[in-house]
């Protein structure tokens, strides 16, 4: 037989936070203490969860990516994968070439939730809302580039004086030779592709 106090009880709770959500909270104190209690349980995560659930999801968010055939002819480089504390969202940032960045923030945002539910199915959770955000720090780095290029440092300190103007182009064998050897592998490796 059920407890019919333990009945009521319980209608009385559903009652009250029905009533709470569709007034608001101000019905008096008692009230008050009730919805603040029976409140949507939040999990906040530690950061070191959070940096694991980032590079988790940023190595399954690249997988889909890549095996997806229309997202893979975008050639998206993920730079980084952001979870919020209360796992909610889950920011994605790809790099922005400057060209086509419009086609490509449509078709995330077209497939966002197939991406969605396949990171699901892979990881066995629900994956929470995906937001696409496109990091231009590579843009940024090139624009710089190019002003340091263009740019004009004044009058040219070799042009001041003779003397400044030879030392300034002598070069001796031993420097060239010397930068020769001094270049890092990933350095020759970059010039060697170009």
């Amino acid at each position: 037989m059920i407890d019919m106090n333990f009945c009521i009880q319980a209608i009385g709770k559903s009652f009250q936070k029905s009533m709470g959500t569709r007034y608001g909270i101000d019905m008096g104190l008692e009230d008050r203490l009730l919805l603040v209690s029976l409140g949507t349980k939040q999990r906040r995560l530690d950061e070191k969860k959070v940096i694991q659930l980032s590079r988790i999801l940023e190595e399954r968010v690249g997988e889909v990516i890549a095996t997806d055939e229309t997202l893979g002819q975008l050639q998206l480089q993920i730079t980084r994968v952001r979870v919020d504390r209360g796992f909610t969202q889950v920011s994605v940032y790809w790099m922005c070439r400057g060209e086509g960045d419009l086609e490509v923030i449509d078709i995330l945002d077209k497939t966002k939730n197939q991406i969605k539910r396949r990171i699901s199915e892979s990881i066995g959770i629900t994956c929470p809302e995906m937001k696409f955000i496109g990091d231009k720090s590579l843009l940024m780095e090139q624009e710089m580039d190019k002003l340091f290029r263009e740019a004009d440092y004044g009058i040219d300190y070799r042009s001041l004086s003779r003397s400044a103007s030879v030392l300034g182009n002598v070069k001796s064998e031993d420097e060239q030779v010397g930068r020769k050897r001094n270049v890092p592998k990933w350095l020759t490796d970059i010039r060697e592709k170009k």
